[in-house]
């Protein structure tokens, strides 16, 4: 096996554990929706917004940006693209 096809392989694997991490954020999301969209419906119309509506709506932002930027770096490792060799091949010249 060539260097190369080690490197893929990391790659892909690390990759893996990647969309495997943010599938599990993705399981977050209903509880977070759910408790966001709660402390909505329970504030005052007349009143400012509570720091309960504002700390899940942060929690939900948060954490759909944590997954967006899992599965990108995912993509970015599966394709183990030049500098992603390089990153893993850096110790052997």
């Amino acid at each position: 096996m060539s260097r190369k096809e080690i490197v893929l392989l990391v790659s892909r694997a690390f990759a893996l554990l990647l969309i495997s991490w943010a599938l599990v954020d993705v399981t977050y999301l209903p509880e977070r929706l759910f408790a966001f969209s709660h402390h909505l419906s329970q504030r005052s119309v007349l009143g400012t917004p509570d720091y309960w509506s504002n700390y899940y709506l942060v929690i939900t932002a948060f954490t759909v940006v944590r997954i967006l930027a899992l599965f990108l770096a995912a993509v970015w490792f599966w394709r183990c693209g030049p500098r992603i060799e390089n990153l893993f091949s850096q110790g052997d010249s």
